[in-house]
């Protein structure tokens, strides 16, 4: 018998992190499921505040700066990159997680595409429109000034079991948790532009926040705190499913001020030296506030859930005295309950041996898994009717 091979062609794809202080740019090869590292540059960037900028000097800088580490990273993977996924660069970003129940009409008969796709846009159309509502309500953001990025499914219920096959099922009731991701429009059109400009297509814009969330954790509820140099941002998983992202006005760049007020050192010399037995009062100040903001804000998010005690940290820098602070401190206040203490923990990392646990790296390496998610995911029934109701939007 004779047999036809088929030679499965690799996909290559652009990773480009833009950062406050350096624009990383990672090209990826994605092949049979599985993915490769093979070429990577980083530019420093001047960008001081992430609101300012699509602002026309620092935009021009900024595509500067990004065409700089396309053209290290393809040099280093001696190959040319057309396709590029991005991170997104701004503080107005809305996390709008929701739970629809669907009610089959006719549970004796097996789901079929066109029923597939009925239930689908009947559960985005209303997650979308509560999504709207609380946008409105919090943001002052209108349905017309949003652009929808990310529409994703967390979990699928077949009469309470998971399933994400619902081809020739026959359920009486279908429970979607989902997940809808915006970004203001004009922002959006920022992005457009940016690879107007350099002559790449965009193909995914995938933030930060999203990418670290989806990381393996190994734990179901786990909090997320994202502390960077223009603002932090607090991720809330319970049940693996990311349930909100709050952004707050409290960073880094903060407390190496104060510091520098009192002390003739230059950023990266407080940075090395931030975790020793220096700077005690301009520490101490910014950790009540940071705690203060933290409690409220996890009150926000959970109301009257019990919040997780495994936390994951992130900075560009070290932060063991923020985490010694959180150890030792009592967070049930007000609203806000906790079980156990605070435990830190890692996210597992598979496929690359030399990513470590720095900022940089995982923000690269977490849209690069993103991305392979996003690929193995291109012949999923489901996710082929949700993209084709996203177009609408």
């Amino acid at each position: 018998m004779a047999f036809t091979t088929k030679k499965i062609k690799s996909k290559v794809v652009g990773i480009i992190d833009i950062g406050t202080y350096k624009i990383r740019v990672a090209i990826t090869k994605y092949k049979n499921k599985d993915l490769e590292l093979i070429g990577y540059g980083e530019k420093r960037s001047l960008i001081t505040e992430y609101e300012n900028i699509s602002d026309s000097l620092d935009a021009r800088q900024t595509y500067e700066d990004i065409a700089d580490g396309i053209k290290k990273a393809e040099i280093d993977a001696n190959t040319k990159i057309q396709e590029v996924i991005i991170n997104i660069p701004f503080r107005e970003l809305f996390f709008e997680f929701d739970k629809v129940n669907y009610i089959r009409k006719e549970s004796e008969k097996a789901i079929n595409n066109k029923e597939l796709n009925e239930i689908l846009t009947e559960v985005k159309e209303i997650s979308l429109r509560k999504a709207f509502q609380s946008i409105k309500a919090n943001n002052s953001y209108s349905k017309e000034q949003l652009k929808l990025i990310i529409s994703s499914i967390n979990s699928i219920l077949l009469d309470k079991e998971e399933s994400r096959k619902l081809l020739g099922k026959q359920p009486k009731e279908v429970n979607i948790s989902i997940l809808n991701i915006f970004i203001p429009e004009d922002k959006y059109d920022f992005i457009k532009s940016l690879g107007n400009i350099l002559e790449k297509k965009i193909i995914k814009i995938i933030p930060s926040e999203y990418s670290i969330a989806k990381l393996d954790y190994a734990k179901e509820n786990v909090v997320i705190i994202d502390l960077g140099s223009s603002h932090t941002s607090i991720i809330v998983k319970l049940n693996n499913n990311i349930i909100w992202v709050k952004k707050i006005a409290v960073w880094i760049n903060d407390l190496i001020k104060e510091i520098q007020k009192n002390y003739n050192k230059t950023k990266i010399d407080i940075i090395n030296t931030i975790d020793e037995g220096i700077y005690l009062k301009e520490k101490r100040s910014f950790l009540e506030i940071f705690k203060d903001i933290l409690i409220i804000s996890l009150e926000e998010i959970l109301w009257n859930k019990i919040c997780p005690h495994h936390f994951f940290m992130l900075w560009w820098g070290s932060n063991k005295f923020i985490k010694q602070f959180l150890q030792e401190t009592d967070l049930n206040k007000e609203n806000l309950k906790m079980v156990k203490k605070i435990s830190f923990l890692t996210p597992n990392i598979e496929y690359l041996s030399d990513i470590d646990s720095s900022k940089s790296n995982l923000n690269i390496y977490s849209m690069m898994k993103c991305a392979l998610e996003f690929i193995k995911r291109e012949k999923d029934p489901v996710e082929d009717s949700l993209k084709e109701i996203m177009w609408e939007y």
